[in-house]
């Protein structure tokens, strides 16, 4: 009878940078190329052999990865990256409710001709998603036409409503 046993992955691999794009990944040192997954730029694996790190299994390769982007992230952006997906997010699985807001005439000069917009966006965004991050509201309001300076100002509004509400990490859920 056999005995079932866990091999250890001793494959090597080179953990290197991309010369375009600097980003970090990793590639058995037996194969010919490795093409960036981030900007398409093909890397010979022999003329990168001395410029990486050479590491024994995939897991400590994955690792080691991760390990140099978060560095990278904090050297350049000075905190931790946040990488979010969309499954980030909740999605909303009951009926959309109907949104009624109103702006005050006060606050109507120049917000006036992008309110409305705001509004339609905010109700489509609730009819799908009760907590979304901030590039959603970003990327909706470049469909709406509603250009980038105003998408402050009318977060602004609708937060001193109480309609929009801000949650942790620059996500965002709706108030009715």
């Amino acid at each position: 009878m056999e005995e079932a046993t866990f091999k250890k992955d001793e494959t090597p691999y080179l953990i290197f940078r991309c010369t375009k794009c600097k980003q970090y990944m990793y590639v058995k040192i037996t194969q010919k190329g490795k093409k960036c997954l981030r900007c398409g730029k093909n890397h010979t694996v022999s003329k990168i052999l001395k410029s990486g790190e050479i590491v024994k299994g995939m897991t400590t390769a994955v690792e080691e990865v991760k390990k140099k982007q978060n560095e990278l992230g904090i050297s350049e952006v000075g905190h931790m990256p946040e990488f979010r997906a969309f499954g980030d997010f909740k999605v909303s699985r009951t009926q959309p409710k109907t949104i009624q807001l109103e702006i005050n005439d006060t606050d109507q000069k120049q917000e006036d001709d992008f309110s409305h917009q705001f509004k339609k966006m905010l109700k489509e965004i609730s009819s799908t998603y009760k907590k979304f991050p901030d590039y959603v509201l970003e990327v909706m309001a470049d469909n709406y036409g509603i250009p980038h300076s105003q998408v402050k100002l009318l977060k602004k509004l609708f937060q001193k409503e109480g309609i929009l509400e801000q949650l942790d990490n620059k996500s965002y859920r709706i108030n009715l």
